[in-house]
């Protein structure tokens, strides 16, 4: 892969103010950051003995510190960065780093939000950027549950809500079936969905968490979601590729989404690929002949280090830059929106200055590329208007 020099891609893109198409909540300040929060937010492992042991010995945490670092002006080094930022206001803090970011606006999903976290109007507030909410598909479906006596009532019940948070200014909906059943979509057993219902109402019934999993009953959801979505003229974003192990990796590929793209009931309907890696060609495929799928490489930038400009490289080979999205999948912390955005920036800028090197793209087509993939895309996406402020 040849070297190039990304800086006069860069510049010309300081005036892009991106669009993060999928992130999630802020955790509320003030509060003080040790050093197992700050890897923590750098791992998708559940284990805290990853944390503890291992995160500071991988080249991807070890790129976010001296990211971190840069712009505080300190070594890169938890205890230089945690001294800082420790002793700072924490509200001019988080602004000053969310400021670099350069971004327009947030689409956050609050699907998985605990108690300390902003809402999305507190969010804004407090961070001064515009924020718009994604509805998490199976926290509202699960909240859902105990209003209905069967899986028709209940469907019925998820796809009103989903109708009344779009007309309150919900711009999309996240499916996360990856995490509680194969992404391989199967046709819907209306026996073995009965069965999964009566299981879930058996647990509300008797004041037991809830958490939907398996085929039958999740894959049904999706189909339902996928209806309304193309009803009410929004997408539905898609977790797949790689997460916490929560999931099985295996069964995460978005070729599974095949039902949905081929079927002529679905028509219309836009899916927004989020992550992607390792399957980030497959993604990359999908967005090259169904003219619905697009996909973000959100997680992957930042977590895979050096990797994650490869699958940049990568998945430009085959997904049109009209279909690329940015996004940061930051949560909890303001240190990795600032990495996420600052690395998204440079790997997208040497991937299309890699283009331009061999003479596959012009100059201006690729920094014209380069807006449409921070901002532009996603603004069509979801139609929201330039400039985004709500």
């Amino acid at each position: 892969m040849a070297v190039t020099d990304a800086r006069p891609l860069l510049e010309l893109w300081e005036d892009v103010r991106a669009v993060d198409h999928h992130c999630h909540p802020l955790r509320r300040w003030p509060f003080q950051l040790t050093e197992l929060d700050l890897r923590s937010a750098f791992t998708e492992a559940i284990d805290p003995a990853i944390a503890e042991h291992h995160v500071i010995h991988t080249a991807a945490y070890q790129g976010a510190l001296h990211r971190i670092a840069a712009e505080l002006h300190c070594d890169p080094s938890e205890s230089a960065i945690l001294g800082r930022r420790n002793a700072a206001d924490p509200a001019s803090y988080a602004r000053q780093l969310l400021g670099r970011t350069a971004t327009e606006v947030m689409l956050v999903d609050r699907g998985f939000a605990t108690g300390d976290a902003f809402t999305v109007g507190e969010q804004q507030q407090a961070t001064g950027i515009p924020q718009l909410e994604v509805i998490r598909l199976e926290t509202l479906a699960e909240n859902l549950v105990k209003t209905a006596s069967d899986p028709r009532e209940w469907f019925a019940n998820i796809r009103a809500a989903l109708r009344a948070d779009v007309a309150r200014g919900a711009v999309g909906v996240k499916t996360i079936c990856a995490y509680r059943a194969s992404l391989k979509l199967e046709p819907v057993d209306t026996d073995a969905l009965g069965v999964a219902f009566s299981n879930l109402r058996s647990h509300t019934e008797r004041d037991e968490p809830l958490r939907m999993t398996g085929n039958a009953i999740c894959h049904a959801l999706v189909f339902e979601a996928a209806q309304e979505c193309q009803e009410l003229d929004v997408p539905l974003q898609v977790h797949c590729g790689f997460g916490d192990p929560d999931e099985d990796l295996a069964e995460a590929s978005p070729l599974g989404l095949r039902p949905l793209l081929i079927d002529p009931n679905y028509r219309g309907l836009r899916i927004a690929l989020l992550h992607c890696y390792p399957y980030h060609r497959e993604a990359a495929y999908l967005c090259s002949v169904f003219p619905g799928v697009y996909m973000d490489l959100s997680l992957t930038i930042p977590f895979a280090a050096l990797e994650g400009g490869r699958a940049m490289h990568e998945a430009l080979g085959l997904c049109p830059t009209s279909k690329l999205l940015y996004a940061s999948d930051a949560t909890r912390y303001p240190e990795v929106y600032l990495v996420a955005a600052t690395l998204h920036r440079e790997a997208l800028a040497d991937a299309l200055g890699e283009l331009v090197e061999r003479r596959v793209m012009s100059r201006s087509a690729a920094v014209e590329a380069g807006r449409h993939v921070l901002a532009g895309n996603a603004r069509r996406l979801y139609a929201l208007p330039n400039g985004s402020r709500q």
